[in-house]
């Protein structure tokens, strides 16, 4: 596949919410809100994650000081049967809609469409809007948490909150230089408990292509931060990337891991779920002295059904350029 570069794409405001598992002062400083009930006062989780998603929409039209209708495109996705909480979520705003899953790859795919629209002037903007809900995601994923059902050490731990960000053309702190979509991978490995491993092999795939087709090599980039292959598939990243193409990876950081400090907690094996990679982006990284980042979104797309089938697990990883001018 190739890169599409852009000239006048950034990213003009965010607004972030999440719940207070995630809320750790010394990883996240400036979120926008933290809620403390799962419920949100709502009577059901479900619910409550459409809620999460109408808060930030909200949240951030009042930060960017308009109104839903100048926005000229939403698009979104969540990890909910028929994306209820995006569907839902966005109904009450008018804006036009398009719903995308790729499971916990749905943000970066969602600005990769913003972009390439506002590029081609098809629009002057775009929200791209996610979130997650731990206690939706386990029931629907794994099982519900009320059963009690032994996690594994490779097992992730879903996030919960949403984030919304506003595309323009608009110059701001957040430029998007390019993109560059990942392709389907499968290799036959069943076990859905290890998503990161599912994973890892898809995010190596987009990442090698995306440094072909810029000609570069991975050290362009001050970091690449995937989005939640956990601590132990970021090493297996590492090994494929070695291994099959010679590039030796250092300079990798994984959101999910980041957002839970796996790597010194050997209860979990990381954060899932596709605010990972925006929650850690916007409320960590870009606050510091990162200026190149390439952010690679990484989805397991198995479901429910394809599990009860004994079907392996396909992935796929979409990867887009930052650039944080100061």
């Amino acid at each position: 596949m190739n890169t599409f570069k852009y000239e006048n794409v950034y990213i003009e405001n965010t607004y972030s919410l999440l719940g207070r598992n995630e809320h750790k002062p010394d990883i996240l400083s400036k979120v926008d809100k933290v809620i403390n009930s799962y419920y949100n006062n709502e009577k059901t989780v479900e619910l409550a994650e459409i809620s999460f998603q109408q808060e930030t929409i909200e949240g951030l039209l009042k930060k960017v000081k308009i109104s839903s209708d100048k926005v000229d495109l939403a698009i979104g996705g969540d990890l909910q049967n028929q994306l209820l909480a995006s569907n839902m979520g966005i109904k009450k705003f008018a804006i036009p809609f398009l719903g995308i899953y790729s499971a916990c790859s749905t943000f970066t795919e969602g600005l990769i469409i913003a972009s390439t629209l506002i590029d081609k002037s098809f629009i002057n903007n775009a929200i791209v809007t996610t979130s997650a809900h731990n206690l939706v995601c386990e029931k629907q994923f794994r099982f519900p948490i009320e059963y009690g059902a032994i996690r594994k050490k490779v097992n992730t731990f879903t996030a919960t909150g949403s984030v919304s960000v506003l595309v323009s053309n608009k110059k701001s702190e957040y430029k998007i230089n390019n993109s560059t979509i990942g392709k389907v991978m499968d290799l036959n490995y069943k076990d859905v408990n290890n998503m990161g491993a599912c994973m890892a092999p898809g995010a190596a795939e987009v990442i090698y292509d995306h440094l072909k087709n810029l000609n570069i090599n991975a050290n362009y980039y001050d970091l690449i931060l995937t989005g939640d292959l956990g601590k132990y598939g970021v090493k297996i990243l590492k090994e494929y990337l070695l291994k099959k193409y010679n590039i030796m990876l250092e300079n990798v950081k994984d959101a999910g891991s980041l957002l839970y400090d796996a790597e010194n907690n050997n209860n979990i094996a990381g954060g899932s779920g596709p605010i990972c990679l925006p929650l850690v982006l916007f409320n960590q990284i870009s606050k510091t002295k990162y200026r190149k980042i390439l952010i690679v979104g990484t989805g397991s797309l198995h479901s429910a059904t394809s599990s009860n089938l004994k079907l392996s697990v396909p992935c796929i990883s979409h990867a887009v350029e930052l650039e944080v001018i100061k």
